[in-house]
């Protein structure tokens, strides 16, 4: 008898569907905030306090929610491997690593094909970080460690050098071109924009290793948030207290761009303050969760949260319908931006949990397993 899907698939787990479903409502936030109102969100010419916390590239909230997704997804390759490594049969493993990678290239895809509606979208990222996932699901913790921590350290080498050539007037455009071409695509997979492999590999390795001892998390979850804690503090320290204030000289800038917490610098401090919130978010979130395993709530959330990719991709369309064609909404500030949100969401979770009761699994879903296994 040959070897299925069902045979390597682990047992949800109600924290991580619920994780995702809250990472959901941050994802279409600032989704929504930066496409609507572009460079006044990113800009805003006089900041008020929530225009800074929810701006696109330095506000507080920029890319945790997307990270999240990706550290839980870490975690379910994780579950994944361990659930075809603990049955001792070699063929499960390489069924399971060739799940992971038809996933990866089915994701990569159409992420590349949402681009050209959708600029900066995260699918073809997701599906890179599956794809190296089937490659690196069985390696150690130590392993895992050591493959974030080049990571962390080409992607910072990379926002120094280019600070460097960009403080002699060469702002190497090259490696931020528009991804037009497999080599263009391949240039910002790896290297540019809101969410490239370097640095952000280090959320799928972290997610690994977590998922690794999620049996544990009870006993490991305080100790967790008190070391997410204190990286976050001692990040914005650094941050604080180590950034130059002038960027007169070129050791000032490269500094300045290598300490930076800006999603696009893709430095130290910008994954371990990332990381750190992502940590934090998915503790508090299982903590809740754990102790209410039977809540109508609990079951309402986690049936949304494996419906993400078909609501992913629906806030997509319904951004374009009422915004670019319709004309409906107006870029008229974050105030549009939350409550155009909002609605979406309010809408799409009763729908997403009544299609899941009826259906058993989104339509983008079924599609995806068709493919992935």
């Amino acid at each position: 008898m040959g070897i299925t899907a069902t045979d390597i698939r682990p047992s949800r787990i109600p924290s991580l569907d619920v994780t995702r479903a809250i990472a959901l409502v941050g994802v279409v936030v600032m989704n929504y905030h930066a496409y609507l109102n572009k460079s006044a969100a990113f800009y805003p010419p006089r900041p008020s306090f929530a225009e800074r916390i929810f701006n696109p590239l330095s506000g507080i909230l920029t890319t945790r929610f997307a990270a999240t997704f990706v550290l839980v997804a870490g975690m379910g390759i994780a579950l994944l491997a361990q659930s075809a490594m603990q049955s001792g049969d070699a063929a499960l493993m390489r069924a399971a690593q060739m799940k992971l990678a038809r996933r990866g290239l089915f994701l990569y895809a159409v992420g590349a094909a949402v681009q050209w509606i959708w600029p900066g979208t995260i699918l073809f990222y997701y599906g890179a970080f599956f794809l190296i996932a089937a490659v690196i699901c069985t390696w150690s913790n130590r392993s895992l460690i050591a493959v974030s921590v080049a990571s962390i350290t080409v992607s910072t080498g990379i926002t120094a050098w280019r600070g460097n050539r960009s403080f002699e007037g060469d702002f190497t455009q090259w490696l931020s071109p528009t991804p037009n071409s497999p080599r263009n695509l391949l240039i910002r997979t790896f290297f540019d924009y809101t969410h490239p492999v370097f640095p952000w590999i280090t959320f799928i390795c972290a997610g690994i290793i977590l998922g690794r001892s999620l049996q544990r998390l009870a006993q490991l979850r305080k100790q967790i948030m008190v070391w997410s804690g204190v990286m976050l503090l001692v990040t914005y320290f650094i941050r604080t207290f180590a950034m130059p204030d002038s960027i007169a000289t070129r050791t000032n800038y490269v500094l300045q761009r290598v300490l930076s917490t800006n999603n696009h610098d893709h430095s130290v401090l910008h994954v371990t303050a990332t990381l750190a919130v992502a940590l934090l978010a998915f503790c508090i979130v299982s903590l809740i969760t754990d102790s209410r395993e039977d809540h109508q709530v609990v079951a309402f959330l986690a049936r949304t949260g494996q419906m993400t990719l078909s609501i992913y991709l629906a806030h997509v369309f319904i951004f374009n319908l009422v915004v670019n064609w319709l004309d409906w909404v107006s870029p008229t500030g974050l105030d549009t931006a939350l409550v155009l949100s909002l609605a979406f969401y309010v809408a799409a979770v009763p729908i997403s949990s009544l299609y899941f009761r009826k259906f058993g699994i989104g339509p983008f879903e079924r599609v995806y397993r068709a493919f992935g296994g």
